[in-house]
């Protein structure tokens, strides 16, 4: 399903907000923000798209949280 996420470190925001929501959001649901906001066939996010903005390019922030809340299950077994 499209190419492979962008090996980036997630900046600290990122992972602020992760940790924040980490304690809120089932296994599923993050599988479910990863699956929506996954890369079109232009590089930029499905999940994103309005009818009155260009989507951003992928990975969107919302990917990356959701990775980071993925990263943080795996390190610490939280959420």
């Amino acid at each position: 399903m499209g190419s492979p996420p962008v090996a980036r470190e997630p900046s600290d925001q990122i992972h602020s907000i992760a940790e924040v929501l980490a304690g809120t959001f089932t296994t599923s649901a993050v599988r479910h923000i990863l699956a929506e906001h996954s890369p079109d066939a232009t590089g930029h996010c499905r999940g994103c798209r309005l009818p009155t903005t260009v989507a951003p390019v992928w990975p969107c922030r919302l990917w990356e949280i959701g990775k980071e809340m993925e990263r943080l299950r795996a390190a610490g077994g939280r959420l």
